[in-house]
């Protein structure tokens, strides 16, 4: 099957699936192409979905479709239904990081606490969290305006190949090109790592996805929140 984007040893098909906990302790299956995550099923009352691999390629296929939320997918042993956020999962590599752009403002790497501050009080506590403040980011890259940061690149920890970048602006200085300078300098880091960088952005969000085709991330797979029902409660609701 093959993945449209150059990451060449993305290409290969062995599948393997790993379990994780999530914070409220429940168990995650997520189905990988080596380092790659592309399918996380939360299993209610850890409920053994029996995938055969006929199941798991299926699930794996489904990233690739433009499924719509409430979306039902019958398997064998359960029923899933799509969540109401799919998102895209785009990478960058070598072959498609565009051209460093001009720089505006002062870049500033691994900021401190008190300059990372600056950028936390002009935002709302649910953006500081998702553009990855609240994280123990092993880097960072930010733009300063003025002495002001601006702009904030972070990067999580590697899983495998894979590093999830991202990006968080402030209200009053979005659309200037802070964000892509920021995000532009993280990836050209991470790939010097020997990382690969990937975003994971809702599918709607016009605005960030055209930020990150701009330092040259493609298009890899879509990420589904599935919620899962096992088929014996599903028959005896249905009786």
């Amino acid at each position: 099957m093959p993945l449209g984007c150059p990451v060449g040893f993305l290409e290969r098909h062995r599948v393997a699936t790993v379990e994780r906990l999530c914070g409220d302790q429940r168990v995650v299956r997520t189905f990988v192409r080596h380092a790659v995550g592309l399918v996380s099923v939360p299993c209610e009352e850890d409920v053994d979905l029996g995938l055969d691999p006929a199941d798991v390629q299926d699930l794996i296929t489904l990233t690739r479709l433009e499924l719509l939320p409430g979306s039902v997918i019958a398997l064998r042993s359960a029923r899933l239904t799509v969540g109401e956020d799919p998102a895209a999962v785009e990478l960058v590599d070598e072959g498609t990081l565009s051209p460093p752009p001009k720089v505006a403002g002062m870049l500033v790497y691994d900021p401190r606490r008190a300059v990372l501050d600056m950028l936390r009080h002009d935002v709302s506590p649910r953006e500081w969290d998702e553009g990855g403040g609240n994280s123990d980011s092993p880097h960072r890259v930010g733009a300063l305006q003025g002495g002001v940061l601006v702009a904030l690149a972070t990067v999580d920890a590697p899983q495998g190949k894979l590093a999830r970048v991202r990006v968080l602006v402030s209200p009053r200085h979005r659309r200037a090109g802070y964000g892509r300078v920021v995000l532009h300098a993280l990836a050209r880091h991470v790939l010097s790592q020997g990382f690969i960088p990937f975003v994971r952005l809702t599918v709607g969000d016009l605005a960030a996805r055209a930020l990150a085709s701009t330092v040259g991330f493609v298009s890899f797979a879509r990420a589904l929140t599935l919620h899962v029902t096992r088929v014996d409660v599903v028959a005896s609701a249905e009786r």
